[in-house]
């Protein structure tokens, strides 16, 4: 089921002819909480977040993190059994909530696109979510929270006191209300 649209960014601002020591750039990842509704005490259900991104994700310039409560998972996506899009495996319990993030690799060098030296990551794209074929429940309930979060960094990131803004607002998912009922 579609979730809704992503993009991800390592891109200055205010591009050539702006003078790079005012032009800050922008580096923006994508948040996506979900709630798994089950009553609890129901089996966990396995999830697969699969993307599809113009120009095709590349696992040397990202990171995937999973948050479930017990900490952060960095992982790379990996192809969807059933669909071979990039994707992320979720198992989430019934009544939890888990947060996943995809987001630049800003530890890259040049000429890596997501690095801050080249700067040069743009992808754009969309994300659905499916149920599992390996799911110990056959149908869920999520509410999903699609979100982007953008951080703005000065040119020289090294300066005194450098300069940093964020923003985050919500996508509108594709499913109004953001309320997926999912079955195998």
């Amino acid at each position: 089921m579609f979730v809704s649209s992503f993009e991800l960014l390592v891109k200055p601002i205010a591009p050539p002819p702006f003078s790079p020591t005012i032009s800050r750039r922008v580096v923006q990842a994508y948040f996506l909480s979900i709630s798994n509704l089950n009553p609890i005490g129901e089996a966990d259900v396995a999830l697969s977040v699969q993307f599809t991104g113009t120009p095709e994700l590349n696992n040397d310039e990202l990171i995937a993190i999973t948050d479930m409560g017990s900490g952060n998972i960095f992982s790379d996506l990996v192809p969807d059994t059933v669909t071979n899009k990039p994707s992320q495996a979720i198992t989430l319990a019934s009544g939890t909530t888990a947060l996943f993030v995809l987001q630049p690799d800003l530890t890259k060098s040049a000429p890596n696109r997501a690095s801050l030296e080249t700067a040069s990551l743009e992808v754009r794209g969309y994300v659905e979510i499916t149920l599992s074929p390996f799911s110990a429940n056959d149908k869920v309930e999520l509410l999903v929270t699609p979100q982007i979060r953008g951080t703005f960094l000065p040119a020289n990131v090294s300066e005194p006191n450098p300069d940093f803004d964020q923003q985050a607002y919500a996508l509108p998912t594709a499913n109004p209300g953001g309320l997926l009922k999912l079955m195998k």
